[in-house]
């Protein structure tokens, strides 16, 4: 298992939830170091405080976490 990564991209899915100051988005896609790509279905749960987050809590089944390498 890969231990850093070059990047973390989250992408947006419709819809978004939204309470007062809590959020829930999904979707997750992280690039490795190594060239792999780990894709997951995820739940974000977060707490803003203005621009912020305060709290985040991810909800995941952890056997999404198996890298795979990038399509040729």
């Amino acid at each position: 298992m890969p231990t850093m990564q070059t990047s973390v991209q989250s992408k947006c899915v419709r819809p978004v939830f939204v309470s007062g100051d809590r959020v829930v988005i999904r979707i997750f896609e992280f690039e490795w170091l190594d060239g792999s790509v780990t894709r997951m279905e995820a739940l974000a749960s977060q707490r803003w405080e203005g621009e912020r987050i305060a709290e985040e809590t991810f909800f995941y089944d952890p056997a999404q976490r198996a890298p795979r390498r990038p399509a040729a």
